[in-house]
């Protein structure tokens, strides 16, 4: 008779014995509020108390009507009469008109420029290096700089554009004259000057992207334009994302460029809405006015872009958790 078959039984030891002690999230989130508080006081210590000051201030001259040509005037209580005549101002709608054109049409046109030219810089080209410097040049300029170049080549007597333009037969142009083609121009030297600044995002960008994604679609035959599409833009979504939301928030507060080019002519075909503020407040004094128009601007533009930061910042904190 043979004898009976034994069976080994393996007993594993209780997971909750050798498991590393860890802390609840309720007993380690006072340390985390704690700690981001203590990183945050030293700039709210100093950002607080300015914040403050400016908003009692700039109420102030919103209810006032302060004009530095009417002695006496800063002491005039005017209510919401700056603001219900900021909300029937023909020239603050058409500037802002001219501001949005200028924000969707230029940092449109630098997005696309910028990812091509970076991609382009991500491949291997020769000299590479030297390149990448000489891109870096426009964005080195300050913009009264760039303006007063761009103003001096664009003119229509004595301006190198022009005269190259008469010399292959095309025939100059008053480019910053005629309100056909004043704004045009304009947006096009903020492409010249800021696409540096995408291209140098979206190549640290691709530079930092994990290879391994790349490597498994080549793998199953991706290549070109469908690497592209369904590889690199996609895990490029969250720096394209915050790149758009900082040249939009730059191209809005445009103000140096158009001031040097055009400062805001002929007419207002380029008047941004900083230039207007700037010549309702140092050209006709009226400082109440201008803060109402300032103040105004300032919370369409917290408004619009305060949602949009807080997505953006919780898509970049998820991705770096993820």
């Amino acid at each position: 008779m043979s004898a009976p078959a034994t069976h080994q039984v393996t007993v594993k030891p209780d997971e909750r014995e050798i498991a590393p002690p860890s802390r609840s999230p309720r007993g380690r989130r006072p340390r985390d509020i704690l700690s981001r508080a203590s990183l945050a006081l030293p700039a709210a210590i100093i950002i607080v108390p300015l914040l403050v000051i400016i908003v009692v201030q700039g109420l102030q001259l919103v209810t006032h009507g302060e004009n530095l040509l009417r002695p006496g005037s800063a002491d005039r209580f005017v209510g919401f009469d700056n603001v219900l005549r900021a909300f029937s101002d023909p020239t603050l709608f058409g500037s802002i008109r001219v501001t949005l054109i200028y924000v969707f049409v230029g940092v449109g046109i630098e997005m696309v420029l910028g990812v091509a030219v970076a991609l382009a810089l991500h491949g291997r080209v020769p000299g590479k290096g030297i390149l990448r410097a000489l891109i870096l040049i426009p964005m080195v300029l300050t913009p009264v700089v760039a303006g007063l170049m761009w103003r001096l080549l664009l003119d229509p007597t004595s301006g190198f554009i022009n005269w190259f333009l008469d010399t292959v037969g095309i025939g100059g142009h008053a480019f910053l004259a005629d309100p056909a083609t004043a704004l045009g121009t304009v947006i096009l030297v903020e492409v010249w000057q800021n696409t540096p600044f995408v291209v140098i995002i979206v190549l640290a960008g691709l530079e930092s992207l994990d290879p391994s994604p790349f490597e498994a679609a080549q793998v199953d035959g991706a290549t070109g334009l469908r690497l592209l599409r369904h590889i690199t833009l996609p895990l490029l979504v969250p720096v394209l994302s915050i790149v758009i939301l900082l040249r939009v928030i730059d191209a809005v507060k445009t103000f140096a460029i158009i001031n040097t080019m055009t400062k805001g002519g002929p007419g207002t075909s380029t008047l941004a809405i900083s230039n207007y503020v700037y010549r309702i407040g140092f050209e006709t004094f009226d400082i109440g006015y201008a803060t109402t128009v300032g103040v105004l601007v300032s919370l369409a533009v917290l408004v619009i872009l305060f949602p949009t930061t807080t997505r953006l910042m919780g898509l970049r904190v998820r991705k770096v958790r993820g």
